[in-house]
């Protein structure tokens, strides 16, 4: 999967704030540019809730970096009876989004503070926007807070490329993704009260996991 520019801001200048502007200017286009890879990236999402989510459907879904809304679509098409929201930092995604998706409701907003009520959520998805988010673990927290206690949460994400001339690029560019491994999503995932379900990567070096909100009392986590 290639490397986009990263687009995730805590709205504070952090994570390079730009990059939002130029994801809503190009929002019109954006699935036809890089729909390939997003597929891609859905059908490993898809594959994985197909496992985890067989038997029932979610009342209500949370895509975190919807874009202009592509998997909450396949979503919709596999569960027609669900409510789908998405988040996205930027305007023009969810201006995009809300146009094409009319079957979905679309909100600004980050991971760092999405806007929705605690334990609200059956399943939260995050297909290729891990990297971007300016703070995992406080992202993280929210993504706890908002699922229901029997809640699933599902990650689809680059494991941490190697410094050849594209990530090099890319650096220089200030638009180098934070991608973490395995066991890094694990362990901070883990620390926010999620714990791993299921996780593999694929032969794209593609990250896909699964996690749900760990025992205990809801307020040791933040909810």
């Amino acid at each position: 999967y290639s490397i986009m520019p990263s687009v995730f801001s805590d709205g504070k200048g952090n994570g390079n704030p730009g990059f939002v502007h130029t994801f809503s200017r190009i929002a019109p286009t954006y699935e036809e540019k890089y729909g390939t890879k997003l597929s891609q990236a859905h059908d490993e999402c898809l594959r994985m809730l197909s496992r985890w989510m067989c038997t029932s459907s979610p009342e209500r879904v949370l895509d975190i970096g919807c874009g202009t809304g592509a998997l909450i679509e396949r979503m919709f098409a596999k569960w027609p009876d669900s409510r789908f929201e998405g988040v996205d930092p930027a305007q023009g995604m969810v201006d995009e989004g809300a146009k094409r998706r009319p079957f979905a409701s679309f909100v600004n907003g980050v991971a760092e503070a999405l806007p929705f009520p605690s334990q609200s959520m059956d399943l939260v998805v995050c297909s290729m926007s891990f990297g971007h988010w300016a703070d995992k673990p406080a992202g993280l927290n929210e993504v706890r807070r908002v699922l229901k206690p029997q809640g699933l949460f599902c990650l689809v994400e680059n494991q941490p490329a190697g410094w050849g001339l594209t990530s090099l690029i890319n650096w220089l560019l200030g638009s180098l993704a934070d991608y973490r491994s395995e066991h890094e999503v694990i362990q901070l995932t883990l620390t926010a009260g999620l714990q791993s379900m299921e996780t593999r990567v694929t032969d794209q070096r593609v990250i896909v996991a699964t996690f749900r909100p760990c025992c205990g009392e809801v307020g040791d986590h933040g909810v």
